[in-house]
């Protein structure tokens, strides 16, 4: 087996269903990528090969067959300087650690001089990649659960006091989303850059002022949507905001994008906002484990 740097945009189709056939299992799952292969596959597409990242950033080892065995990826943002970890993704579970040395060395030197901090996101089953990280110097920041719920959970109104984002809330919105969020894989300042049709950000006012936020993504190709981000100030808790805020997202995600799915993530040790999701149908699927790098 051999690495493969180069010409990795060719290998899209191949990497995203490798990719999706380990993601499925707890033990090799990564929390930054889907498990349906034409999800990643779009996110490989838009976030990497448009780009003309995908040599950049990824780093393969094939066979002499010329099928991936295993893969890691870096979906870096300049602007903060950070990047997600994907994977590393291998298959030989005998040689894990030695093959996820191979990889990583030549990804930093890739990632030389490019970034500062580095954020990884893990199953509690994937055993492999959760020693690999610590052993990096990797320190855990989190526990978390992924939530899912389905298009029965649509509601039929929504609350008259979430409006989609504008820009005389940009103040407030940094301000609350960098206090709810310190250490995220997204920043205001690079959610404010994403938004565009499917990328939609919508807040609930009170009296003039920003209450909450809720940051949602969908592709209405592959018909699938997620809520990245939810939040409501400490003044304006425990008016039902967070509840508005939410049935904002499902309708939007479910009615407009058409998903057939929608994921969430939520601290483990948040049991007022897991209580609301389950409330509205969502189910849990993962837990997983934060580190920053």
């Amino acid at each position: 087996m051999q690495i493969y740097q180069q010409d990795i945009v060719s290998l899209i189709e191949p990497l995203s269903l490798f990719i999706a056939r380990l993601n499925r299992k707890d033990r090799h799952h990564v929390g930054y990528c889907g498990e349906d292969p034409e999800e990643i596959h779009s996110t490989l597409r838009e976030d990497f090969a448009d780009a003309g990242e995908m040599d950049r950033w990824f780093t393969l080892l094939m066979d002499d067959k010329g099928d991936i065995r295993a893969a890691l990826g870096f979906n870096v943002d300049p602007d903060s300087r950070t990047a997600e970890i994907w994977g590393p993704f291998i298959e030989a579970e005998d040689e894990w650690s030695a093959i996820a040395e191979q990889l990583w060395a030549t990804g930093m030197t890739k990632l030389e001089g490019q970034v500062d901090r580095m954020f990884g996101f893990y199953n509690e089953a994937n055993q492999f990649a959760k020693r690999f990280i610590l052993k990096k110097g990797g320190r855990r920041t989190g526990e978390h659960i992924v939530l899912r719920a389905e298009p029965s959970s649509s509601p039929s109104e929504t609350s008259p006091h979430v409006v989609e984002f504008t820009p005389n809330y940009t103040e407030d919105f940094q301000e609350l989303h960098d206090n709810a969020f310190p250490d995220t894989y997204y920043d205001a300042e690079r959610i404010l850059k994403m938004l565009d049709q499917d990328r939609r950000l919508f807040v609930i006012v009170d009296q003039g002022q920003l209450a909450g936020y809720v940051y949602v993504e969908g592709d209405s190709d592959i018909q699938d949507g997620s809520i990245e981000y939810i939040a409501v100030s400490e003044r304006y808790r425990r008016l039902g905001y967070g509840q508005s805020l939410l049935e904002k997202a499902l309708q939007f995600l479910f009615r407009e994008v058409k998903a057939t799915e929608i994921s969430l993530c939520v601290e483990y040790s948040n049991h007022a906002a897991i209580g609301l999701y389950n409330a509205t149908g969502f189910r849990t699927v993962h837990k997983l484990s934060s580190y920053v790098l």
